[in-house]
Formats: C-alpha cells, structure tokens, sequence
C-alpha cells in the first residue's frame, strides 16, 4: 500500500513526465515546420534573383533562423543535460519546467513570434504560388 508521500511524489513524477512530453512533442513539431519552410524558402533564393523577393526571403529565412536559435535556447532550459534534445522524454528527476515560472511565457512567446513570421512567411509563399513562380 502507497502511503501519502509516495503517492504524491509518484503522481508528481507522473505529471513531470506528461507535461515534459507535451513540450518536447510540441518544440519538436514547431522545429519541423520550421525547417520545411527554411527549405521552400532556400528553393526561393535558388531559383529566383530579383532583388524584391530574395529581400523578402532573407529575411523570413533570417527570422525562421532566430526562431531555431531561440527553440535552442528553451529546450536547453528545459533540459537537464545536453543529451535531452535527441529524446522525445525530457528528464525529470529535477524538473527544472516547474521550477522556472519564465519558461511558460517564453514559450507562449516564442510560438506567437513563430505565428507570426510563419504567417508572413506562408502569405509570401502563397504569393509566389499565385504567380506562378513556385
């Protein structure tokens, strides 16, 4: 029979896991996304030499870029060791999520920031579709 402590620590536990799953799950779908629109956009720069639409493509592959660097960044701060960021489980012996009440804005933030540059990024895709250029 659990006793009280050992309940709570074994449904913290529980907890720790399910929640560091649906960050790693979700850091990981947004680094997807990011990279198959890091690629259109490459097949942009590669085809296409006027000076309008390479600006434009720099600098949402630029902001897509930042983006990754800043997805680093919140998966190293989630992470206990370096090793994490090939595992869909985050540690959880010390969850650091918990521990660290700025971890929850900086993600909300940085998936508004990702919303936005991918918004662009897809109305300027979508453009390009339109004319016939991609």
């Amino acid at each position: 029979m659990e006793t009280p402590i050992i309940y709570l620590e074994r449904r913290q536990l529980e907890h720790c896991q399910t929640e560091n799953q649906r960050w790693a799950v979700t850091l990981t779908n947004l680094e997807q996304e990011i990279n198959q629109l890091l690629t259109l956009l490459e097949d942009v720069l590669a085809q296409y030499n006027h000076q309008n639409l390479r600006h434009r493509a720099i600098d949402y592959y630029r902001g897509l870029n930042r983006l990754k660097v800043w997805f680093n960044r919140l998966r190293m701060d989630l992470c206990e060791k370096s090793d994490c960021a090939s595992s869909n489980l985050l540690p959880c012996e010390k969850p650091r999520f918990g521990r660290q009440p700025v971890l929850p804005s900086q993600f909300a933030d940085l998936s508004d920031e990702f919303i936005r540059t991918k918004t662009g990024c897809y109305q300027f895709l979508s453009g390009l579709v339109q004319l016939n250029l991609l």
